[in-house]
């Protein structure tokens, strides 16, 4: 079927992005992850350009609240320039205006939709097609976007917003609305933002969230990118999925039982894809429970073995010794259960039993450092270690 025109359609780009948590423990991680929103940018364009798209639709959220600084706007107008065509930007909650936003304007091919209801034609090929839409006024609004708008009956039209269907949360401070309002609207094409996960709500009329451009942390696992849509005798002939993310976040799972390093590190790269971000989970029983517990450069050796990112590694993995095959009365029990209320109590509590001492104490700081998670896991690594060293002998 021929194709009549084709527009792309991305969102939430969280230009500027800083990852503080990420940053602070791994700045060369949160550098790239930095350049990533960027590159997936990029890549956006060169895949409008490739396409030959007759526009490019951007549902809100492109900027990252305080982070939109002159040097983030500047490169966002700079790579803008490269499209020869309209790109039509509804603002979202993340968006800000400033006040020095005018000395560094957008390219003329560039319209940003007003907080009323806006619209404008695009002609694509040879049919003129409708673009409407509104931004955030400011960061939160209880206002039905959706139900502000209607389009043209004689022209396709499509629709731009930054919002959130009631499917996918409850929250009603970011322009919220139900499926059902998409309906009898006069809108062939509902160009959604504001949910990371990339959803086709529907179809006739289509409503599409193409999820974010750029994972930024281990929640948001899986390609990112950007929709292709194909139009013809005014009906979505096609929608496309085209990945352009830059660094690819994944959770992945491996055994310990029954293996040794050799094994287990293959099991590893087989589950991590090279270049990727990795959440690491690892369970099972065996000696190589107290190598990954003992080793602080394990995570560096895994990384470097599938060639990877680590940035987490979860081990819920239990020494070769059988615990519970102890007498209840057995110093290895004894020390499994200390060990167990130890790390139910509340942070402070296990610090101070740490820092009892003169020479603890003061490194105590160390510990207030560390998160509530970080602390019970070094409980559990305890409990492992010397479960396993008064088991064997």
């Amino acid at each position: 079927m021929p194709v009549d025109f084709k527009f792309i359609h991305c969102a939430d780009l969280h230009l500027g992005s800083r990852f503080k948590g990420v940053s602070e423990s791994d700045p060369e991680l949160g550098k790239k992850l930095f350049e990533a929103m960027f590159s997936s940018f990029r890549k956006i364009v060169d895949l409008a350009l490739s396409e030959q798209a007759d526009f490019v639709v951007v549902s809100g959220d492109v900027f990252d609240e305080e982070n939109e600084s002159p040097r983030v706007r500047y490169r966002l107008s700079e790579e803008l320039k490269r499209l020869d065509v309209p790109c039509i930007i509804a603002l979202g909650n993340h968006d800000f205006r400033r006040s020095w936003e005018s000395s560094i304007p957008f390219p003329d091919n560039v319209r940003v939709f007003s907080p009323e209801p806006d619209r404008m034609t695009v002609r694509a090929g040879k049919v003129t097609v409708e673009i409407i839409g509104r931004s955030f006024p400011s960061r939160h609004t209880e206002e039905n976007f959706v139900a502000s708008l209607r389009g043209n009956k004689h022209m396709f039209t499509v629709a731009v917003l930054h919002c959130n269907l009631d499917t996918f949360s409850d929250d009603r401070r970011y322009a919220p609305c139900s499926p059902s309002d998409l309906l009898n609207r006069d809108v062939d094409y509902w160009a959604l933002g504001h949910i990371h996960k990339r959803t086709v709500v529907r179809e006739r009329p289509h409503a599409v969230y193409p999820g974010n451009i750029q994972g930024r942390d281990r929640t948001e696992t899986g390609e990112k990118g950007a929709y292709v849509v194909s139009v013809s005798n005014n009906e979505v002939s096609e929608l496309r999925f085209v990945p352009t993310q830059e660094l690819l976040w994944v959770e992945a799972e491996a055994s310990i039982s029954g293996k040794d390093m050799r094994s287990f590190l293959s099991e590893v790269r087989s589950k991590m894809p090279p270049g990727s971000v990795a959440s690491l989970r690892v369970t099972g029983r065996g000696d190589l429970d107290a190598v990954l517990r003992l080793d602080p450069g394990m995570s560096k050796t895994i990384s470097d073995h599938a060639g990877c990112i680590l940035s987490s590694l979860e081990l819920n993995t239990s020494p070769s010794v059988d615990v519970s095959s102890f007498p209840e009365n057995s110093i290895v029990r004894m020390v499994s259960e200390s060990a167990r209320r130890t790390s139910s109590a509340e942070k402070d509590k296990i610090i101070s039993k740490i820092c009892s001492t003169r020479l603890s104490a003061d490194i105590r700081r160390v510990f207030d450092n560390m998160s509530d998670e970080e602390v019970k896991a070094m409980v559990r690594d305890a409990e492992m270690l010397i479960a396993e060293t008064l088991g064997a002998s």
